[in-house]
């Protein structure tokens, strides 16, 4: 219940946001809006994409260990070199090997970064920047302006949201 509330609130600050750039777009005119909201949109739906299947992968990853086990297996990940494990260390570096932990955190992550929903957004946003391009619409810094309205966005909610 609380997540869909944090999420409804981020989703505000977007459309806020995308707002007050379409309002700017007005004033600059040319093709600034539609170079604006066709990045705008792309953005959003990697941002969304990118959630949804880094949240299928825990969800997955949760389910495959058991509730004690999931707690052991996020503490290797955390503190792979046990520098705050209070057990004898060499005998548990020799047992498992620095290469191991390695490899399985590069494979846990793997799945939420080559979720094929993903990858359609990213491949929408590079068919949005061709189509504009080859019909001679595409304005770079209205475009990257479009696209950087997420990120600044978020970069400014988790600063709000810490203090």
């Amino acid at each position: 219940m609380m997540m869909k509330g944090i999420m409804s609130r981020i989703s505000y600050l977007y459309l806020i946001g995308d707002f007050v750039v379409v309002l700017f777009s007005f004033i600059k005119g040319g093709y600034w809006l539609i170079n604006t909201q066709t990045a705008f949109i792309s953005s959003m739906l990697i941002v969304f994409a990118s959630f949804y299947a880094y949240k299928k992968s825990i969800a997955k990853r949760v389910e495959s260990y058991g509730g004690e086990e999931f707690r052991e297996a996020s503490d290797e990940l955390e503190d792979p070199y046990n520098l705050f494990d209070e057990e004898d260390d060499d005998k548990k570096t020799k047992k498992t090997g620095v290469f191991r932990y390695t490899i399985k955190g590069f494979a846990s992550g793997i799945g939420g970064a080559i979720n094929p929903i993903r990858i359609l957004a990213y491949g929408i946003l590079i068919l949005s920047f061709f189509y504009l391009t080859r019909h001679g619409l595409f304005n770079a810094f209205a475009f990257f302006t479009g696209l950087s309205i997420v990120p600044i966005l978020s970069m400014f909610s988790s600063i709000r949201d810490k203090s």
